[in-house]
């Protein structure tokens, strides 16, 4: 039988709803030990549907995709997002194919061997934030005494305030609010939970948020935030994801703040370097960002270490000083 043949009958053997079941099947056995959360099962899912709307794309059947495919895909992804994001979209095609190779759908999985692009720029070099004015004039950007407004600024207070992941925005339940005590119980990565513990800003805006949510919600909806249409209306139903972004950018894009690399994101960051910054000790900062190695909240510390200590601050000092008086200060340096 010739390869062509060969292809023809895989192709008319294994379809795509096989590779998919096969998938499905993978995630709920062995991700995360077959214990993972239902925010990190629906990334995945929609992370391969758009691979597989790629190969639909390019009348490929998945079944059939070669490695040199993958890295054409892997070039799609390189020209559209952030090296991070084709990490991650490229790890979740290769568990695809690990699981159409455990359900005997292939013999190899051809997106073993392809990485992601080496990423050249330092990882504190990548972060990006507001500046303190910028933050506060976004806090601030949601005018008035109606639904969304007083919604929009909620969640601006618990993204740019104690750096909520979007996801973690989306996740949360009113019954999460313990208000009295003045926390927030934030379902994170992995399942975990950690505590967050509101101030006067986040605590006032949940606080007018919950008195009008009934307004919002429907019937017997659990979630925190609820959406609105394309028309502006509450859909009683839980956000997500995409629209919590998208109101972000728009206030971001209103304020003049909106521009590469800015995005819901960057609160987090700003939270964190602001919060440094100002005193918060890495450790507090850590457990507030829900971070599982205090190397990776240290970041922030070394951003806030390189603005506090810019050499060029040093040299203002001594120009001004030489300004001032020339001969002091042609005496300070040889």
């Amino acid at each position: 039988m010739d390869i062509t043949s060969q292809k023809s009958e895989i192709q008319a053997v294994t379809t795509t709803d096989d590779l998919l079941a096969a998938w499905a099947d993978f995630l709920r056995l062995d991700v995360a030990q077959g214990d993972a959360s239902p925010r990190t099962v629906a990334t995945y899912q929609a992370q391969v549907r758009d691979f597989l709307a790629w190969c639909q794309a390019q009348g490929l059947h998945p079944a059939l995709a070669t490695e040199d495919d993958l890295k054409a895909y892997r070039a799609h992804l390189v020209e559209r997002y952030a090296r991070a994001t084709v990490a991650t979209r490229l790890a979740a095609v290769r568990r695809f194919y690990q699981a159409a190779v455990w359900r005997g759908y292939r013999a190899d999985n051809p997106a073993a061997g392809v990485r992601p692009p080496r990423e050249r720029t330092a990882r504190d070099e990548r972060v990006r934030f507001l500046p303190l004015e910028g933050l506060k004039r976004l806090l601030d950007a949601p005018r008035g005494d109606g639904l969304r407004a007083v919604r929009d600024r909620a969640i601006l207070a618990l993204m740019g305030v104690h750096g909520l992941r979007v996801g973690e925005i989306v996740a949360l339940d009113v019954a999460d609010l313990d208000l009295n005590a003045g926390t927030v119980s934030v379902p994170g990565k992995g399942g975990k939970r950690r505590t967050v513990y509101l101030v006067d800003i986040s605590r006032q805006r949940l606080t007018d948020w919950l008195a009008v949510r009934e307004r919002a919600a429907g019937e017997g909806e659990t979630a925190l935030f609820v959406a609105v249409d394309r028309a502006k209306r509450f859909t009683g139903r839980r956000m997500t994801r995409r629209a919590v972004e998208a109101l972000t950018d728009r206030y971001l894009e209103r304020l003049g703040l909106k521009r590469g690399g800015i995005s819901c994101h960057s609160l987090r960051h700003s939270a964190a370097v602001w919060a440094r910054a100002f005193g918060a000790a890495v450790d507090a900062l850590a457990d507030m960002l829900g971070h599982a190695s205090v190397d990776t909240t240290r970041i922030y510390a070394r951003i806030v270490n390189r603005m506090q200590e810019n050499p060029a601050r040093f040299l203002e000092a001594a120009l001004g000083e030489a300004e001032n008086g020339p001969e002091r200060g042609a005496e300070t340096r040889p």
